[in-house]
């Protein structure tokens, strides 16, 4: 087990806008999920004075920035489609869904212009994944009346009848396995399938299926690997998850529950989601929350509601009541891998250690990464590498 180790005095995430930390964050999440620095940069060139207007910059230049980033590199990739250029339009419409699911990412969730934008997203994804060699599968996995929305993306490298380990990929609070694909990529070229999936609370599956969050996320995992024994092209006694973020509590809570789990990473460990969101954003019932531009979220916290499901914050904190890990923790059994920051702003350190020191497992991990090596950030936002690379190998090592 890693020591603990203060956190820096400096910012650990590069300030793209300077004082604005949830702006600065999408920044860097729109670029360890593969998008292109110049393309960025150019899209959020004037958006300096938006940034810094209290408490979470003007959402709405934000919005048009990105809308018209979204729909020109989407432009170039549909042109390419039609001339035959198929590495173009796939790697084009691939960074257009990701720049559409930022364009719609900060706007109130009943905004009028959230569903075009979003879809936009999910249409552009699915255009590019069919390019894939192998072909990489979208569709929705039927849920309690509902569906989860899903990808699977096959390994490379194996003999046409090989089943293949596989691992099941999710994002956090307010982000989508879409974002996530870059991971999911990076697994299949080591000889792991891999199964992305919007969780009730996340993505189209929030959106489309209207499911909220749950802290019971075994249910939605059991459904997963229920499927995955059906196909013919994996092994389902090497079935591994994975998930960032929020994800870090939903991943060790399903582990705790489904024993048809191998191995697990929790990509920023959550012991107590209750108490992190506490210290966000300063909450004591019956008083208003506290949130100004320097404030360690992710998402708005009209995000936050629509995805627990709540009309306010009081009610966000009876059910986050739920989302704690303590006394479940030690009903984890299998091999897991703690990932985690020293300078995690979101999620402190001490929530990756007191997990840790409650994971029953023989075979538990964890690996903090300072600021002196770089990927002290959230999720290593700051330095996705070689944080990255460690986790798949784990994968490839332990499924």
């Amino acid at each position: 087990m890693s020591q603990t180790t203060p956190a820096p005095t400096r910012p650990a995430l590069y300030q793209f806008f300077p004082g604005n930390y949830m702006w600065s964050l999408s920044v860097m999440r729109m670029m360890a999920s593969g998008g292109v620095f110049g393309e960025i940069a150019w899209a959020c060139r004037d958006l300096g004075p938006a940034s810094a207007i209290e408490p979470i910059g003007d959402v709405e230049q934000w919005h048009a920035a990105l809308t018209k980033l979204a729909a020109q590199v989407e432009a170039v990739g549909r042109e390419a489609a039609l001339k035959g250029h198929e590495v173009t339009a796939r790697t084009s419409l691939l960074r257009a869904s990701l720049y559409w699911q930022w364009a719609e990412a900060l706007l109130p969730p009943d905004d009028p212009r959230t569903k075009p934008a979003y879809q936009a997203h999910l249409d552009c994804f699915a255009e590019s994944a069919a390019r894939f060699q192998p072909k990489v599968e979208t569709f929705d996995l039927p849920f309690e009346g509902a569906f989860l929305s899903c990808y699977f993306v096959p390994a490379k490298g194996l003999a046409p009848e090989a089943k293949a380990p596989v691992a099941i990929l999710s994002d956090g609070l307010d982000g989508t396995k879409e974002e996530m694909f870059y991971v999911a990529l990076s697994l299949s070229e080591r000889g792991i399938a891999c199964m992305g999936i919007d969780q009730p609370g996340q993505g189209a599956t929030l959106r489309n299926a209207k499911l909220v969050a749950r802290h019971d996320s075994e249910v939605a995992v059991g459904a997963v690997v229920d499927y995955l024994e059906t196909r013919a092209d994996v092994d389902p006694k090497r079935i591994g998850l994975i998930a960032a973020s929020m994800g870090g509590y939903y991943a060790p809570r399903a582990a705790a529950f489904e024993k048809r789990i191998k191995a697990c990473v929790a990509w920023g460990a959550i012991y107590d989601y209750y108490a992190c969101w506490q210290r966000r954003v300063g909450w004591v019932p019956g008083q208003p929350i506290s949130v100004s531009l320097d404030s360690a979220l992710g998402t708005t916290g009209a995000h936050f509601l629509s995805i627990m499901g709540v009309p306010d914050w009081e009610n966000a904190f009876k059910k986050l009541e739920a989302f704690r890990l303590k006394g479940v923790a030690d009903k984890i059994t299998c091999d897991i891998l703690l990932v985690h920051g020293a300078g995690d702003r979101q999620t402190p350190v001490i929530e990756a250690e007191e997990l840790f020191a409650e994971i029953s497992s023989t075979r538990k991990e964890l690996r903090i990464y300072t600021d002196a090596e770089g990927g002290s950030a959230h999720v290593q936002l700051d330095r996705p590498e070689p944080a990255l690379s460690l986790i798949c190998d784990w994968f490839v090592e332990h499924l």
